[in-house]
């Protein structure tokens, strides 16, 4: 008898199964994230705000700040909606459309702050402007382009497929983002993309990175007369779908029709080439694939994709998530209910109104020491129809399944002893005697007072199910594994 440390490795399923390792590679990392430590617990959302008066879906939401005053906006197919305090399950919005609302939208909205002001367009009515601070609605910006997407780029406002164009981009002048005409004493101004097709994303910050469906622009700003000058960074590299781009750190990630890149703004690397890549697009619904998102969860290091799935869900939720941490490049993956993802943050409420809205503490769906209640603080949010929701509660769809483990031997698994800090696990193993065999998963063993649990189950190859518990636990390390090696029969 053999006892052996198996530690998690990483989520690569898109690699074959890996054998006989201290550190295997992991089949399955559903509802966690990768930590410089092993995996931590993803969390599953719960609804926090009313619906919408029009009842439509949420179809992006976006984080505003000026000084201490913090806003949340949601956009449906019919209006933007303003949440100010973003605070328990009846937390309500109020409509901040422009007179008439929207009634054609071309796409989901993109939002954008630019000094005092929060920018919107969705392709069917000219750029929307909201000044943070007044009491007042959304506006046309008269002089501007309808667009699909939008950046702030420098001290410009810099828009894509405007007017109808699908290769023509538009910038405003500088610092000004009500003038969009073009004259010989401000600097707005267009360009029509010679190349590389439909303009699908635009993320700005010192340049401009102009994502088109068949390569990337790279917008630097030059000064009059020219004022932008446009430099092909890839012809052969181009995104998916706009919703799927984002930027963080100087660095912008995007969907591309080989898999998940990232772009500095010189050079394009596949980041999910061999790790995770195949397994996307065996999931994905190619159909509702302008339905995805993206956003940042920057107190997890994470990239997190949501997106539609042709029915490879493993939870009796609706929709996938891909979660890319950019510190130590590994990946999970996720089930969830929301449609959309996005950062927003809020302004706090007073512990002692709660019994109001939750008569035991047992109903709260929120923690005590939640951001929510502290205010000003982030949360990774989302929506579930016309709900906003945050990603807050305990989740019991987690589990981490590990490749082949070889003795090279006909052996038994008899014991696996969880690491996991402040929890414990439940474990499941599938033994065949060759990789051409179905896996076929015992029944779960729950690990006892003394943190072990019992196993019987024989072949030449092992594969566990590793399921945390408690609500508490923290990392999930690996285990120690014990094997009685048999002879051949």
């Amino acid at each position: 008898m053999a006892m052996k440390r198996i530690l998690f490795g990483e989520w690569l399923p898109d690699m074959p199964d890996t054998t006989g390792q201290e550190t295997l590679n992991l089949d399955s990392a559903l509802n966690v994230y990768s930590s410089t430590t092993g995996y931590a617990p993803f969390p599953r959302a719960s609804i926090i705000s009313s619906g919408t008066e029009d009842g439509e879906d949420i179809n992006q939401l976006f984080l505003a700040k000026k000084d201490a005053l913090i806003l949340a906006f949601g956009g449906t197919n019919k209006n933007i909606y303003l949440y100010n305090n973003l605070v328990g399950r009846g937390a309500s919005s109020s409509n901040v459309s422009k007179s008439g609302g929207y009634s054609n939208p071309q796409v989901a909205w993109d939002f954008a702050s630019f000094g005092d002001t929060v920018l919107a367009t969705n392709g069917a009515d000219k750029i929307q402007r909201y000044v943070i601070g007044d009491a007042g609605k959304f506006a046309d910006i008269s002089q501007a382009p309808v667009c699909n997407t939008m950046a702030v780029v420098r001290d410009f406002i810099f828009a894509g497929y405007c007017d109808g164009n699908s290769q023509k981009v538009q910038w405003s002048d500088l610092n000004n983002e009500n003038v969009w005409e073009s004259s010989d004493s401000n600097q707005a101004d267009f360009q029509i993309l010679p190349s590389g097709g439909e303009v699908k994303a635009i993320t700005g910050g010192e340049f401009g990175l102009i994502l088109q469906e068949k390569g990337i622009t790279r917008a630097s700003y030059i000064g009059t007369p020219l004022v932008f000058q446009f430099d092909q960074i890839s012809d052969n590299t181009g995104c998916l779908t706009g919703k799927s781009a984002v930027q963080h750190g100087g660095m912008t990630y995007f969907l591309s029709e080989s898999g998940f890149m990232v772009c500095d703004g010189s050079t394009v690397k596949n980041i999910g080439a061999g790790k995770v890549n195949n397994y996307f697009f065996e999931a994905l619904d190619s159909t509702q694939i302008e339905t995805m998102d993206v956003a940042i969860d920057p107190l997890k290091n994470l990239i997190v994709w949501n997106y539609p799935t042709a029915g490879r869900i493993p939870t009796d939720e609706e929709r996938l998530l891909i979660m890319y941490n950019y510190e130590t490049g590994r990946w999970t993956s996720g089930s969830t209910n929301s449609q959309v993802v996005a950062q927003l943050a809020t302004q706090g409420k007073p512990l002692d109104g709660l019994d109001s809205e939750y008569p035991t503490l047992d109903t709260m769906p929120l923690s005590l020491d939640s951001p929510l209640f502290i205010g000003g603080e982030f949360a990774f949010c989302g929506a579930i129809d016309d709900k906003v929701c945050t990603f807050n509660l305990y989740n019991e769809a987690t589990y981490l399944t590990t490749s082949d483990i070889e003795q090279g031997m006909f052996s038994v698994a008899t014991l696996a002893m969880p690491i996991i800090e402040n929890g414990s696990a439940t474990f499941q193993v599938a033994s065949r005697n060759n990789l051409n065999q179905n896996i076929e998963w015992s029944a779960e063993s729950v690990t006892s007072a003394e943190n072990r649990a019992d196993l019987r189950s024989g072949g030449r190859y092992h594969r566990l199910r590793v399921k945390p518990t408690g609500s508490g636990w923290t990392h999930a390390i690996g285990f120690d594994f014990t094997v009685t090696p048999q002879g051949q029969r």
